[in-house]
């Protein structure tokens, strides 16, 4: 894959998917203020497999890994209700869940804080990359936390398709056609560090994956 700093999660069983579709969550930007080689040298000591890793710990025996990491666990768990439409058992309903998905963070550098704003090159640089990944895993499904997410990704072999709606909730979606030819539809979501209705949610995800 080219120019990926912070590698994928990819579950155990992601190439059977979730009801016959592999899913790629792709999430905004990590949190971390550990060094200023972020984006250039890769850390042994935070990643992304390691952050899905903590969450699923966290879930289990209610570990927290480190002070402040509160909100992003529940961020974590805020798509994941959203999903499920319920909060799951995480021992087998969760761990089943995470093994069948793929988890990509789409900016490939850290900010300090949950509030620091990313550069704006950042967005741009985090084009290649994300063309690699899908191309390299080939989602069918991509739930994308957030409009600015959403809207910096890159116009790649696309067409803008008619949203999905539930209620007062508009989701837009855009089709890729990746190199293989295969078609890959990204579905812009309210991203979940933020007061949600994981109910209504829930109902566009089920439309998402029909």
């Amino acid at each position: 894959m080219s120019n990926v700093f912070f590698e994928p999660w990819v579950g155990c069983q992601y190439s059977e998917g979730i009801n016959g579709k592999r899913i790629m969550v792709l999430g905004h930007v990590h949190v971390c203020d550990g060094c200023d080689n972020c984006g250039v040298e890769k850390c042994d000591d935070f990643s992304t497999q390691k952050v899905v890793e903590d969450y699923i710990v966290w879930r289990k025996n209610g570990t927290i890994p480190s002070p402040g990491y509160e909100k992003w666990l529940q961020t974590y768990l805020n798509f994941v209700k959203a999903f499920f439409g319920f909060q799951p058992e995480p021992e087998v309903e969760e761990t089943d869940f995470w093994n069948n998905i793929m988890f990509y963070n789409y900016l490939q550098l850290a900010v300090p804080t949950p509030t620091t704003q990313a550069p704006h090159d950042a967005y741009v640089r985090a084009q290649e990359p994300f063309i690699s990944v899908i191309n390299s895993y080939e989602p069918d499904v991509i739930f994308v936390w957030g409009k600015p997410t959403y809207d910096n990704t890159p116009a790649y072999k696309g067409v803008e398709l008619e949203p999905l709606q539930f209620e007062n909730i508009i989701a837009k979606r855009y089709e890729y056609t990746l190199d293989s030819g295969k078609k890959c539809v990204m579905i812009n979501v309210h991203h979940p560090s933020c007061y949600f209705s994981y109910s209504q949610w829930h109902e566009i995800i089920k439309q998402a994956l029909c």
